[in-house]
């Protein structure tokens, strides 16, 4: 009858270190290896047999054996080994008596360097969205399909919590040898006449709209007539502009439309200003 091969001592260490994923080896008493578990060479980077060499000698980064800990905590020194194999890695030893034990904390190493420069980033966004928060708040010219998006958006938030939204249309005419520059300073006066939170869309060369949340039918007349007085010193023959609130259960083209209708009739009658018919 076979019985099963009984593990010695030096086995069982070596099968157990070997399965936390580290390594182990046994030191003689000149302090040489004796014997290594297959996970140490593996950690050291070593392939043959290491009997008679010194730990160092697979492992020339490895602390002097008399500095080891007896056993290795989170807070142990790590250093950076790079075995025959160029495979680097991140280790921590321990001596417990004649074992030198190795543990890999490559993924730990990996994982703090992780955190460091994603702590960096996140530093370098604050910083740079501190910066914008200093910055004034300018609104873009946006195309149609855009602005329809941000003021179905700003619709829903307006609904949601009970304020108002308005929109301004405002058509220009100017000499047919006006030059392309004219419209563009058009833009940039419009840009400078409104709120960070406001969007301002542009349909053509003559053709504006812009969305206001927070703002009663009152409110855009205002930012309305500041428009038109601006929009004044400019070299146009014509500037009209048509304002309308949002209603209760209006869609948002739906606005659009009632306040170029208000904007159309405006041009029509050699430009000013309407107010479009209030929704009950």
């Amino acid at each position: 009858m076979r019985y099963p091969r009984v593990m010695s001592e030096v086995e069982l260490v070596f099968e157990l270190i070997d399965a936390t994923g580290g390594g182990c080896c046994r030191l003689g008493a000149d302090e040489t290896i004796e014997a290594a578990s297959p996970g140490f060479l593996s950690l050291a980077g070593f392939e043959g047999d290491p009997s008679g060499q010194t730990p160092h000698a697979l492992v020339p980064e490895l602390p002097a054996l008399a500095e080891l800990p007896e056993r290795a905590s989170a807070d142990a020194a790590m250093f950076r080994h790079v075995g025959a194999d160029g495979v680097g890695r991140e280790l921590t030893a321990a001596r417990a008596g004649v074992h030198l034990i190795l543990i890999d904390r490559s993924g730990e190493a990996r994982l703090r360097r992780t955190q460091t420069r994603l702590g960096r980033q996140i530093d370098d966004l604050k910083a740079e969205l501190a910066a914008r928060e200093r910055e004034p708040r300018r609104p873009r010219v946006r195309s149609m399909a855009e602005l329809a998006r941000r003021l179905d958006e700003a619709i829903m938030r307006a609904r949601r919590y009970r304020h108002p939204v308005s929109i301004v249309a405002i058509r220009v005419e100017a000499q047919a040898s006006a030059d392309a520059s004219l419209y563009s300073t058009v833009s940039d006066t419009l840009v400078s006449s409104v709120r960070g939170v406001d969007d301002l869309g542009r349909v053509d060369a003559q053709h504006w709209v812009l969305v206001l949340p927070h703002t009663p039918i009152a409110g855009a007349e205002v930012v309305g007539k500041r428009v038109q007085a601006r929009l004044g010193k400019l070299e146009l023959e014509r500037v009209a502009i048509g304002v309308a609130q949002v209603g209760d259960e209006e869609a948002g083209s739906a606005a659009v439309e009632r306040a170029d209708q208000a904007c159309t009739q405006a041009l029509e009658k050699g430009g000013g200003l309407l107010l479009a018919v209030a929704l009950v």
